[in-house]
């Protein structure tokens, strides 16, 4: 899908037609799907909608915030499922993480990352770039992989309560505060998942659909090509024995060829007899 992709939430007063209106204004959308939990739809409530060009993600990231229904609205730059992992896809945050930064040029990464986007604090030891904008986190890890000095460096968002955090190691949090969040995350991260898995299938099923479409199409085509065919064919055919008879009209065995040809030419229609054929020849030959 490329960068040609968005994903919008807090979508729950919103409807399928305000969507649509208030995206055109940034360009062709060649797909817009609308999700909603019908039996609690206080965090499930978002959409993906594909623009035709990726010029139309960057002025609607630019554009934010967004107000629908003067309410705003989330939006994120929707990574593929195919090299961003579930965590990556799910969590928003401006801090990006570098595996083993110090084997680079503290220089050469901070040169070549502040290009990628706004960098408000680097930590060159500890791994972690903070960006001013989660956005330019989510466009770092569309363009992977990256190199610095030809050497690929792994790149990936700060996960927190997977990946710990080096600023608070020795601080000592509440234990039971950090539980209910790490359960809510993952409640959040099992429902997500399980409409991401849903929105695969329903598009499976369209792609489906869509070859099987093609491939009736295909068949088609290739039937009225082979007819068009044979009939080129044949009037070639007949062409040729037509000249054939021009210069030798006395050719009992041309004569015969002919009406042959008459008769194959048009296999769906009640054929004629021998002689009403051969006194149509003549006339059509004078």
């Amino acid at each position: 899908m490329g960068d040609r992709q968005l994903f919008l939430g807090n979508l729950c007063t919103v409807t399928l037609e305000t969507l649509r209106t208030y995206c055109e204004k940034y360009g062709t959308i060649i797909d817009l799907t609308l999700n909603r939990d019908k039996d609690n739809n206080i965090y499930h409530c978002f959409a993906f909608i594909t623009f035709q060009s990726s010029c139309s993600i960057t002025q609607f990231m630019s554009a934010r915030p967004h107000l629908i229904n003067d309410e705003e609205i989330f939006v994120k730059r929707a990574l593929p499922r195919l090299t961003a992992s579930i965590p990556e896809r799910l969590v928003v945050t401006n801090r990006l993480l570098l595996s083993k930064s110090t084997n680079y040029d503290k220089e050469s990464l901070r040169n070549y990352f502040n290009k990628l986007g706004s960098i408000k604090k680097f930590h060159y030891e500890k791994g972690l770039i903070d960006y001013k904008d989660y956005d330019d986190v989510d466009k770092i890890l569309l363009t992977r992989p990256h190199y610095i000095e030809g050497k690929e460096i792994f790149v990936t968002k700060f996960i927190p309560n997977e990946q710990q955090d080096p600023e608070i190691v020795n601080q000592q949090p509440d234990r039971s505060l950090l539980k209910n969040e790490e359960k809510s995350l993952k409640i959040k991260y099992k429902y997500l998942e399980k409409q991401f898995e849903e929105y695969k299938q329903i598009k499976d099923k369209e792609i489906n659909a869509l070859r099987k479409e093609l491939e009736n199409i295909k068949e088609e085509l290739s039937d009225i090509t082979q007819v068009k065919l044979d009939r080129l064919i044949r009037n070639q055919q007949l062409f040729h024995r037509q000249l054939l008879l021009c210069l030798n009209p006395n050719s009992d065995l041309i004569h015969a060829q002919m009406c042959d040809d008459f008769l194959r030419s048009a296999p769906y229609k009640k054929r004629k007899t021998t002689t009403s054929l051969i006194d149509n020849q003549s006339q059509y030959l004078t």
